[in-house]
């Protein structure tokens, strides 16, 4: 459902906290999910993540892969969370804590360990490798 005060309200304070040089780096959310934005963030990073266990998650699948409107992947160094947690209070923005920057792979419980190296050939070689077979 899309809410375009909501999408507006979150655009804005991220820009916001963006514009205040809190932000190591940021990806919005939509084709493909959260894990595709993370798998892209570490790719161009050149380097992994740890993603918690999500508190209250009912389908692994939706959340990770779901494309909704308005949503950001915001990497903040540790010193820097809690002035960016205040401003997205401040301006009433739904967040989580979703994970830490590691520097080899991106994981995921037991059930998803994958190198920055694999991802990366997955997303820059994947039309020539389909297009061989």
């Amino acid at each position: 459902e899309i809410n375009l005060f909501n999408e507006k309200n979150n655009g804005e304070s991220v820009s916001k906290i963006i514009s205040e040089s809190l932000v190591e780096s940021c990806h919005d959310v939509s084709l493909g999910g959260i894990l595709i934005a993370i798998s892209k963030m570490c790719i161009m990073g050149k380097k992994g993540a740890k993603l918690n266990n999500i508190k209250g998650l009912t389908n692994k699948f939706d959340y990770f892969f779901g494309e909704d409107q308005g949503r950001y992947i915001v990497e903040v160094q540790k010193e820097n969370l809690n002035k960016v947690n205040k401003i997205l209070d401040e301006n009433s923005v739904h967040y989580e804590e979703i994970g830490e920057v590691t520097e080899e792979n991106l994981t995921y419980n037991d059930e998803l360990k994958i190198s920055i190296e694999v991802l990366n050939d997955a997303y820059t070689k994947w039309l020539p490798n389909y297009m061989d077979n």
